[in-house]
């Protein structure tokens, strides 16, 4: 685990805040303690203050959990819990890597078409009256647009990258109708990585694919992943 230690102003310490730190060192070696915590991301951080106004701060610092500590006894009970933890088994961030890809399936049906113009309140008549949608060249009603692009949201939410993504924003293009019955392969590959301090921004390409083959959709998305939930690798070694 790494712990990484911030320490306040100093402006009315009340304890010896240093050796309460070295304590915690030298009782819990199998941890890493650093105190260089501006270009990296700790599983815990300590907000170590010298008196009860606690005055060290969360700002600017990358960290899935803190923790002020403010008296010696407070140390002691940190240590307490820390020494109570459950052994590491493994690094619980998801590991993402270039060229990665996931993929889903699924049918629409009629009434996915009518669920989803209820819940968005687009009525279109190209969605929703076969006679009109006959009329203009479409033969029966469409699946909206978004609907079937929403699969490529799918996958990136639970799949790839993950829970915890965060969608920045998609650009969509709709190549071919889709109607209710056809089944549509939605396909994600992640195709670049840039990396920021505390989270990575991946561009990723989708595409959805009836069964045939005929492309449907097609575009580019953004999504930010948080350093305190994704590991990126260059190589899927």
């Amino acid at each position: 685990m790494k712990i990484g230690i911030k320490y306040c102003g100093g402006c009315n310490p009340r304890y010896d805040r240093s050796q309460e730190v070295e304590k915690l060192k030298k009782k819990f070696p199998q941890h890493t303690f650093t105190y260089e915590i501006e270009n990296t991301v700790c599983d815990i951080c300590l907000l170590v203050c010298g008196c009860m106004t606690a005055c060290a701060e969360e700002t600017g610092i990358a960290a899935r959990k803190f923790k002020k500590l403010c008296t010696p006894q407070q140390f002691a009970a940190f240590a307490k819990e820390l020494a109570e933890a459950p052994p590491e088994t493994a690094d619980t961030k998801r590991r993402i890597c270039l060229g990665d890809t996931a993929t889903m399936e699924r049918t629409f049906t009629e009434e996915d078409i009518q669920q989803f113009a209820k819940l968005t309140g687009d009525y279109g008549k190209l969605h929703t009256d076969a006679a009109f949608a006959a009329k203009y060249g479409f033969g029966r009603p469409v699946v909206h647009g978004i609907l079937t692009g929403s699969l490529l949201s799918s996958i990136m939410g639970t799949t790839l990258p993950g829970a915890g993504t965060i969608l920045m924003d998609e650009n969509l293009t709709f190549t071919a109708p889709v109607y209710a019955g056809d089944t549509i392969t939605a396909s994600i590959k992640l195709v670049h990585m840039e990396e920021k301090k505390r989270w990575y921004i991946g561009e990723f390409k989708g595409t959805c694919k009836k069964s045939d083959g005929t492309l449907a959709v097609e575009g580019t998305i953004h999504q930010l992943m948080m350093k305190t939930l994704f590991t990126y690798y260059e190589n899927n070694q």
